[in-house]
């Protein structure tokens, strides 16, 4: 059985991001990461492998040469194979453009199962998955809490709704995003390491994958940024003095009166 685990290199949580000149990009400091959600769907296919004998896990990511650095940790986490499909030529931040060069990919690998992570933590898109799954014309669930095997053709997944859970019966091939509680992700063993260092890592070039160039780069994209923003600023906290709670509330309804403006 095939694998696929389509990851993505994000920045890290604590790392220092800053608006360039022209307010339409990013200049981020270099600390990045595995996505934290794709972590799980590594972790998830790596327990699958373990549940249905003669599987393949094959992790890809659409990015940067950087890119490796995450695709190398999903090989020490215990995945078969990694690709790297470069965006150097083709970079853009249109999540359509992205879902049609995974699911060329996809296609062409060949697969029975697709996992990826509910969401990328750093543009929160959390829809390419879907995207991806509709490409290529197969079931898909979104933030799955646990998945069950059935047999080869056959899993049972659970997701949570509001107010309870959902139990769905899946046919694969299909493709299933993952949320945080399905399992914990193992820290990668030394020998692990080892063998990420080593493995051979394909670069692969969009266009190969059936798709036109001029279908894939930044005058395709139907998503433009003009431009960022930083967060504006918390006013500053305000204590509320008073010798008993009766004149402390006096006091905060003529401020939310008077200054806030909210009475």
């Amino acid at each position: 059985m095939n694998i696929l685990v389509f990851i993505k290199q994000v920045a890290d949580t604590e790392a220092r991001i800053l608006i360039k000149g022209d307010n339409r990009s990013l200049e981020i400091e270099n600390k990045y990461n595995l996505n934290f959600f794709d972590e799980f769907a590594v972790e998830e296919a790596i327990r699958f492998k373990g549940k249905v004998k003669d599987s393949k896990i094959s992790v890809c990511t659409y990015g940067g040469k950087k890119a490796v650095e995450a695709l190398r940790t999903a090989i020490a986490m215990g995945a078969d194979q990694a690709y790297l499909i470069d965006n150097t030529d083709l970079d853009t931040d249109d999540p359509l453009i992205t879902a049609k060069i995974l699911a060329g990919f996809a296609k062409k690998e060949g697969f029975d199962l697709i996992l990826c992570g509910r969401q990328a933590i750093d543009d929160e898109n959390g829809n390419i998955g879907a995207m991806v799954a509709e490409f290529l014309k197969i079931p898909h669930v979104t933030a799955i809490t646990k998945l069950d095997v059935v047999d080869e053709k056959k899993i049972i997944v659970e997701n949570d709704i509001e107010g309870g859970k959902e139990t769905k019966e899946v046919q694969l091939p299909a493709l299933l995003t993952t949320q945080k509680g399905i399992n914990e992700p193992r820290v990668p063993l030394i020998t692990g390491v080892m063998k990420a260092m080593k493995a051979n890592i394909p670069v692969i070039d969009p266009v190969t994958l059936g798709l036109a160039k001029e279908s894939l780069d930044r005058n395709a994209s139907k998503i433009k940024i003009l431009s960022y923003e930083t967060p504006k600023g918390r006013p500053p906290v305000k204590i509320i003095d008073g010798e008993t709670p009766e004149e402390k509330v006096k006091k905060l309804i003529k401020l939310l009166r008077e200054e806030a403006k909210v009475l």
